[in-house]
C-alpha cells in the first residue's frame, strides 16, 4: 500500500452519550493525524453521526477504522477517499453576487431579498469546493461548509 497521504473522510456512527467524540478524537490523535474537519452531522434516536476529515495513507486509514470500530461507542464506520464522486458537500453563504454560475450537478438555492439573501449550494465535493473558493474571491462569507454521508 501507498505511504502517499490522501485526502479521507470516514462518517461514524456513534452513541449519543459523554465521551463518545474524546473517545474517537483519542484515536486519531494517539497516531499523529489531526484533522481537516470535525463535524457531528446528526443526532436521532440515541445515535449521531460524525463526519472527520483527515489525511493518511491508505494503509493508516484502514488502522484508523479498525481502531474505531472497536470503540465501545462506535456503531459503524464509512471510510471514503475525498475525491470520490459520491462525497457531497453543502455550503450556506451570505453576500453572494447575483450573477455567480456554477457547474452542472450543483444546485442553488437563495433565500431571502438581495442584500440579505441567504444561498446554499450543493453538489459534489469538488464542485461545491470551487464554488466556495470562486465566491471567497469575490467577498461572499461562508457560514456553513460540510460534508454528507455517502449515499
Amino acid at each position: 500500500m501507498s505511504t502517499i497521504n490522501q485526502r479521507w473522510f470516514a462518517f461514524v456512527q456513534v452513541e449519543d452519550r459523554s465521551g463518545a467524540s474524546a473517545a474517537l478524537t483519542g484515536v486519531f490523535s494517539e497516531r499523529g493525524v489531526s484533522f481537516g474537519s470535525l463535524s457531528t452531522l446528526d443526532v436521532h434516536a440515541g445515535v449521531g453521526t460524525m463526519s472527520v476529515e483527515f489525511a493518511a495513507s491508505e494503509r493508516l486509514a484502514h488502522v484508523l477504522v479498525r481502531t474505531l470500530e472497536r470503540l465501545a461507542v462506535v456503531r459503524e464506520v464509512t471510510l471514503i477517499r475525498a475525491d470520490d464522486a459520491r462525497v457531497r458537500a453543502v455550503a450556506v453563504l451570505t453576500g453572494v453576487p447575483g450573477d455567480f454560475a456554477v457547474e452542472d450537478g450543483v444546485t442553488v438555492h437563495r433565500h431571502g431579498d438581495a442584500a440579505g439573501a441567504v444561498t446554499m449550494i450543493a453538489g459534489p465535493l469538488p464542485a461545491v469546493g470551487a464554488a466556495v473558493a470562486a465566491l471567497r474571491g469575490r467577498d461572499a462569507v461562508v457560514e456553513a461548509l460540510t460534508v454528507l454521508p455517502p449515499r
